[in-house]
């Protein structure tokens, strides 16, 4: 029940408030991945680890560890524009090209929305996130 309706008073603007977009994080490293959730969670986003994590919001964007960009990246980013349908995908990975960002020749080749190359700031991060949601 809405908090709202034991008052019976109308909703606030902030309970009528559009959910925060949803963003799985497939992310092998538990350290980054908890670092990632707390930067996407500070820009208003709602960070996810699993596909059973009890939340009914559709995943608006994967951000996608891919470890082996040229062996095994396109298979990755297949997998997971197979369990979430509908979602842009953002490659993450140390093996890309210093400062490479974006929607690149990388990208389209993984069949990702955009890559962006590890090491990167909170900054770059949030930008490529609501880059990617935007389009």
């Amino acid at each position: 029940m809405p908090p709202f309706a034991k008052s019976g008073s109308p909703p606030t603007e902030g309970e009528l408030a559009a959910p925060r977009p949803r963003v799985a994080l497939c992310e092998p490293d538990a350290l980054l991945r908890a670092l990632l959730g707390e930067w996407l969670q500070r820009a208003d986003f709602e960070p996810s680890t699993g596909a059973a994590d009890g939340s009914s919001t559709p995943v608006a964007l994967v951000v996608a560890d891919v470890a082996e960009p040229r062996q095994q990246g396109a298979m990755c980013v297949a997998l997971m524009r197979r369990r979430f349908p509908g979602a842009r995908v953002l490659a993450i990975s140390g093996k890309f090209l210093p400062g490479m960002r974006g929607a690149t020749a990388a990208a389209l080749a993984l069949g990702a929305d955009a890559v962006l190359a590890k090491p990167f700031a909170a900054e770059a991060f949030i930008d490529a996130v609501r880059a990617l949601l935007a389009s």
